[in-house]
């Protein structure tokens, strides 16, 4: 009688993951009602008597119907979508087969979230909305977050969650929608097992932009209890930290986020702006000032006419944003970014090492940890660093890339090749997804070079200058794509280029081994001879 009784069980709980029983409920409820005022104006209006009976039998046709529509199809984020069948268990079979463990049940993907606004023009809303919700998820401990380059290769893709689940070893999905039409948002989030397709929960937002804050919040916090059970009272008042309730503030940060993603000088100048607006809005807003402090030591990093003011309003803009909300990752991090432009190596390793330790789980905290040691000359640091951050996020070509740099300084020759050799696969995996990300443009040419490719190195190069002729960062790393080809003096010209007006790190070029071939030459010692002058540093 075991297995009859599992099969009703079965029967059951599709008719309940398909919503029937929901809809037949709503459906009986609406025929009743039609029927009874039916039968209460067909005499007094004079329509004719088999009117009722009519009534009665298209109540009654109609009931299956509803029913087979609510079985056949689904209302989700992205639209009416047919519903993905769950196939019954197989029989086992006894023949030998590899167990493929299951994902943790404590791991989670967040996809971004679908724009369903009538003009379809809040892509960086609903994505920022996406991101938001990762960055508060990674404070709780113990559960496990896939990374934003991870989940995002999925947007705009109808991916089944199991598969996504599967592709992701994860054992939820997060997906929603957003709809913003002027002063209201209505947002939908559900959380869906990767293992079955069952949905876990699901919740819709009908409120003002104002409170859009709380609505990540709430989704996050619903998130974490439904997959780790209670939160402690800090991770409760991690999840709630900062936020605002202007709508205009909110929205220049998330377009400022926007540029920050891109990792380049020009989207620091960008974003720049956008940071301090918001700030004008609402000067309590938190992330704000840490966006602005991060934006300000992101051009700092490539030291793009830096001025003595703007290093001094991201130091202030940091610690506006630790004196409003002290557990706010990314201020640390900034001000961490700010401190080793200045030399302040070790004020600048606490810095990172307090982020690390409010949100282990930040790829980008590691990643700039591991630029800064590599910068100080820390090469093991800086390889420990890298490797974390491509634990996290093991698509990330950018890290993978500078893994090469310390091990190649280390003389640990054959993992600087293995490491290369890596991240040329990831490269070539996002550019043929995005053909004209220029990231990966440029440090495709300086991975093709360490692979004595040198047509492929050219070829990557004159592209990435093409898309940005003007950026110091194309022509620095194109400069050491032609520097480890032997070409010095094409090399010299782009490096010269790049660090005009003083742009450029001073102690980076100086450890940079990419930039072997030019030591000595005079055309290189006096870039470095500017360099130091412009950054008050005399001497070697």
């Amino acid at each position: 009688m075991t297995e009859p009784a599992n099969g009703l069980q079965r029967w059951f709980a599709e008719l309940r993951r398909r919503k029937v029983f929901r809809v037949a409920a709503v459906y009986l409820v609406a025929a009743w009602l039609a029927i009874q005022v039916a039968a209460t104006v067909v005499e007094p209006i004079g329509l004719p008597g088999w009117t009722l009976r009519l009534v009665i039998l298209l109540a009654v046709i109609g009931f299956p119907v509803a029913c087979a529509l609510a079985w056949a199809f689904d209302v989700t984020p992205r639209g009416i979508e047919r519903t993905p069948d769950v196939a019954r268990p197989a029989v086992p079979v006894p023949a030998p087969s590899v167990a493929v463990p299951a994902p943790p049940a404590d791991s989670v993907a967040i996809l971004p979230f679908a724009d369903m606004s009538p003009a379809r023009d809040q892509e960086y809303f609903c994505d920022g909305i996406a991101e938001e919700i990762i960055n508060a998820l990674c404070c709780v401990r113990g559960l496990r977050i896939a990374s934003r380059t991870s989940s995002f290769q999925f947007k705009g893709r109808a991916a089944d969650v199991r598969e996504i689940g599967r592709a992701l070893g994860v054992g939820a999905v997060l997906e929603g929608s957003v709809r913003k039409s002027g002063d209201r948002v209505r947002i939908t989030a559900q959380l869906v097992s990767a293992a079955d397709g069952y949905h876990l929960w699901s919740e819709s937002y009908d409120r003002e932009l104002q409170d859009v804050f709380a609505i990540q919040s709430d989704i996050a916090q619903r998130l974490a209890r439904s997959l780790r059970g209670a939160l402690s009272p800090r991770e409760t008042a991690l999840l709630e930290r900062g936020g605002t309730r202007n709508p205009e503030a909110y929205d220049l940060y998330l377009r400022g986020q926007k540029w920050l993603r891109e990792y380049s000088d020009g989207a620091a100048v960008a974003a720049i702006p956008l940071f301090r607006g918001a700030i004008e809005r609402d000067p309590q807003f938190a992330q704000a000032h840490a966006g602005l402090a991060s934006a300000l030591a992101l051009k700092g990093l490539w030291r793009i006419d830096m001025t003595e003011a703007e290093t001094a309003e991201a130091l202030a803009a940091s610690a506006r944003a630790l004196e409003l909300e002290p557990y706010i990752p990314e201020a640390h991090v900034a001000r961490a970014c700010l401190l080793s432009m200045q030399g302040r190596n070790a004020e600048a390793a606490q810095g990172f090492e307090e982020a690390i330790r409010l949100n282990p789980s930040a790829h980008l905290t590691y990643y700039l940890y591991g630029r800064h040691c590599f910068g100080a000359g820390e090469m093991e640091k800086a390889v420990e660093m890298y490797r974390a951050a491509i634990r996290l996020e093991p698509d990330d070509f950018q890290t993978q890339a500078m893994l090469e740099g310390p091990l190649q300084s280390l003389g640990r020759t054959e993992e600087a090749r293995e490491a290369n050799r890596l991240a040329g696969l990831k490269i070539e995996r996002r550019l043929q997804a995005r053909p004209d990300d220029v990231r990966a443009l440029l440090l495709g040419a300086v991975q093709a070079a360490h692979e004595g490719n040198a047509d492929r190195a050219r070829l990557l190069g004159e592209r990435a200058m093409a898309a940005r002729p003007d950026d110091f960062s194309t022509a620095y790393n194109v400069a050491c794509a032609h520097a480890i080809l032997g070409e010095r003096d094409r090399a010299l010209d782009l490096l010269d280029r790049a660090v005009s007006h003083g742009r450029g790190n001073l102690a980076w070029i100086e450890h940079d081994t990419d930039f072997a071939a030019l030591h000595g030459h005079p055309r290189f010692e006096a870039i470095l001879a500017r360099l130091r002058a412009s950054t008050g540093r005399p001497g070697a």
